[in-house]
């Protein structure tokens, strides 16, 4: 199946369903922002609420191995025995992918060659992989977003192209706004072919306003913090 194939098989899917409006957004929990630049638990209060008023799930891990088995226990809930995911030394777990693997879930780094044939069959192949596991630049607190600088070890379309997105960060990577962190890490904006943010799971709506999820990307995103090393 192409990607053009998929994509129309998901929207086909969606409008079988019965059209539903779109239901106003959670308003977040109120957290004082101007006064917490600085206060990590209070802005990762802020981030887990507008990121669950999108939609979007937060776990945390008291240790390294906590985040593994988190991430673990998604891909067992989806029935995946491999995911698309980071190298180690991206997502920051030293160890994770041979956890992985000892659990029987392998780690595909989404290499993608060239060749147009050779591409696509390659991107068909990636395209069976339910799940996507990252690690994140940082996290946003004032619009609950996750932020992702892509390149080596960093594969784009792990946060693109599954229809499930896990995400394994450090508390400390917390930022009040976009603003922020750019003024703390300037390299970050050219330290990858690309940079994201990411807030919630994929959604558009047709003029019915009718809420459609994971037609552009994933459908299911999932935010493990793990405890600060």
């Amino acid at each position: 199946m192409t990607d053009q194939q998929t994509l129309l098989g998901r929207i086909a899917a969606n409008l079988r369903r019965s059209p539903a409006t779109v239901a106003p957004r959670p308003v977040a929990a109120a957290v004082p922002l101007a006064a917490s630049i600085g206060d990590v638990p209070a802005l990762l209060a802020r981030f887990s609420a507008e990121w669950q008023s999108l939609a979007g799930h937060v776990h945390t891990a008291a240790t390294d191995g906590d985040a593994i088995d988190a991430v673990i226990a998604v891909c067992r809930s989806h029935g995946m025995a491999a995911v698309l995911g980071w190298a180690d030394e991206a997502i920051g777990i030293p160890g994770f992918e041979a956890r992985l693997r000892q659990q029987g879930i392998a780690v595909d780094h989404g290499m993608v060659p060239q060749d147009p044939p050779a591409r696509r069959a390659r991107l068909q192949e990636l395209a069976a992989l339910g799940v996507g596991v990252t690690g994140a630049d940082a996290l946003l607190a004032e619009s609950g977003s996750v932020v992702l600088a892509s390149g080596p070890g960093r594969p784009r379309l792990a946060s693109l192209l599954p229809p499930v997105h896990v995400t394994v960060v450090r508390p400390r990577r917390v930022y009040l706004s976009l603003e922020h962190l750019l003024a703390a890490e300037p390299a970050l904006g050219s330290a990858g072919s690309n940079l994201v943010a990411i807030s919630g799971p994929s959604r558009t709506a047709d003029i019915e306003m009718t809420l459609t999820r994971g037609v552009h990307g994933p459908g299911e995103v999932h935010v493990i913090l793990v405890e600060d090393r």
